[in-house]
This record gives structure tokens, C-alpha cells and sequence, in this order.
């Protein structure tokens, strides 16, 4: 590889992860408040919303970097809906984890057990979770959407479809 395409590689994958971070962290942190009010939680301040934050770029970095080694359809060419649920399902129970193990983390932050926070994420209410597994479907899904129509349309194609000016009807 010649060093402007490294460049442009570098510069691309660090666009990318700056959008799904900025996007996975207002997720996460609608999330993180939407669990204090609907549980009437005392306001974390800053540990739920810093612990969403660090989530957050923590996931977009893995998701641009398997991206990048593993494209999304480029295992299932002749199929790319089973291409995106699969990746999304994979996604989704990574950010499930992510998300068991930042309550761990938050536990032992506030003084109380790692593996006991880990236990209690949901209150082991296993709908609870499994609603959370779909939850998390349908935020990762338009990343992996995306990244179907780059690969199928190239980048430079999407791109410009979707800054495009359109005229008003």
C-alpha cells in the first residue's frame, strides 16, 4: 500500500469510529437515564454517564476495527440478510457483555462487588435482558446497514446519496 492509501484508510477509520461513538454514546446515555427514571434511581452524576461514555468508544472501536479485518457481508456474499442479522446478533451479544461487564465496573466503583454487580445487572430478570438483547438489535443495526451498502455501493457512492441536496416536492 502506497502511504496516501494508509492515510486515507487511517483518516476514514477514524471518521467512522468518531460517528458510531458519538452515535453509541448518546445511545448509551439515553439509556443510562432512561433506567434512573423508569427505576427511580438516585442520579449517578457522573459514574453511569462516564461508565456509557467509555462503553461507548470502547464498542465503536471494536466494531470499526472487525469492520475493517472482517467486512460485514463478506462472508455471506450471496445472502446479505443473513449477513446483517447474523453480524447484528453478533454485535448485540457484544455489547450485552460490554454492558454486564460496565455494571461490574460500576459496582466496584460505588464499593460493592464486581461479580455480585455482574449478578445484578436487570435485577437477573432474564426478560429484562433478553428485552435489552433486542434493544441493542435495533441500535447496531443501522451500522450494519450501512456498512452493507458501502461494501455493495462502494463508500464514495453512499456518501455522496446521502449528502446530496434533493429538491423539495
Amino acid at each position: 500500500m502506497k502511504l496516501s492509501q494508509v492515510q486515507h484508510l487511517i483518516l476514514s477509520l477514524f471518521k467512522k469510529w468518531v460517528i458510531l461513538a458519538t452515535y453509541f454514546t448518546l445511545w448509551f446515555s439515553a439509556l443510562t437515564f432512561y433506567n434512573e427514571a423508569a427505576l427511580h434511581l438516585e442520579a449517578s452524576r457522573v459514574i453511569g454517564y462516564g461508565v456509557a461514555i467509555i462503553q461507548a468508544l470502547l464498542l465503536s472501536k471494536f466494531l470499526v476495527s472487525a469492520e475493517y479485518f472482517q467486512p460485514v457481508g463478506s462472508l455471506y456474499k450471496s445472502n446479505i440478510y443473513l449477513a446483517a442479522i447474523l453480524r447484528t446478533t453478533f454485535d448485540s451479544i457484544f455489547v450485552l457483555i460490554s454492558r454486564i461487564f460496565s455494571a461490574g465496573l460500576e459496582g466496584t466503583l460505588k464499593h460493592q462487588g464486581f461479580v455480585e454487580s455482574m449478578l445484578n445487572f436487570c435485577q437477573g430478570d432474564v426478560l429484562h435482558i433478553l428485552s435489552l438483547v433486542c434493544l441493542y438489535w435495533l441500535i447496531v443495526l443501522p451500522y450494519v446497514g450501512y456498512c452493507l451498502l458501502e461494501q455493495i455501493a462502494g463508500e464514495q457512492s453512499v456518501q455522496s446519496f446521502l449528502m446530496s441536496n434533493r429538491k423539495s416536492i
